[in-house]
């Protein structure tokens, strides 16, 4: 099998990770890699935990169990606990959180755990905002993130990412094109972390 990269997303019910895995996924597939989308859910409610998953390969053949040591964790809701979602990332993988300038830093790379990898952040809930991506008090930051993930593993090109939100989502699209570029735009370094 050719090598594979595994992404492991973390958010809350309501907040569109099991889409924006699909998307993701299907943007990948659109610009000539094979990926697979799948998600992992108790209760379904808004609010409640949730992960999805993303293999992507020239391969397309590739396991359907979950990811245990992914290559990017991508964490959509800052309120939960980072330190439980970086759990199995790879030496020098990639750590992107939806968080504000306001929020410390430091509370993304409070680990115990030796290993070294990137962090980076992208305010996906203000970009949210701004665009009046909401379900009544409750910002919709899925596709803000889908552009933060495609800047930083070039995995899928904005031009793949907007042609697959345009097959799967209804709502307020050109807001969510809008804010698919902006979240590609606006994801910065926080650090380098080494513990």
């Amino acid at each position: 099998m050719e090598e594979m990269f595994e992404f492991r997303l973390h958010g809350r019910g309501g907040q569109g990770i099991v889409v924006a895995a699909s998307i993701f996924a299907e943007a990948v597939f659109l610009d000539g890699n094979y990926a697979r989308a799948f998600s992992l859910f108790g209760a379904e409610r808004r609010g409640a935990p949730v992960t999805a998953f993303i293999r992507i390969s020239r391969d397309r053949l590739m396991p359907r169990s979950r990811i245990y040591q992914p290559d990017y964790v991508v964490v959509f809701d800052s309120s939960l606990a980072v330190e439980t979602s970086v759990a199995g990332l790879k030496e020098g993988g990639t750590l992107l959180v939806n968080a504000g300038e306001s929020e410390d830093g430091n509370l993304f790379i409070n680990t115990t755990r030796k290993n070294n990898y990137n962090i980076y952040a992208v305010d996906a809930t203000e970009i949210a905002w701004k665009y009046k991506l909401a379900i009544g008090s409750f910002p919709m930051v899925n596709t803000v993130m889908l552009g933060a993930m495609a800047s930083l593993s070039g995995f899928a090109s904005l031009e793949s990412l907007t042609n697959s939100i345009k097959k799967r989502v209804t709502a307020r699209l050109e807001a969510n094109i809008s804010a698919v570029s902006e979240g590609y735009e606006s994801v910065k370094e926080v650090k380098r972390l080494v513990t």
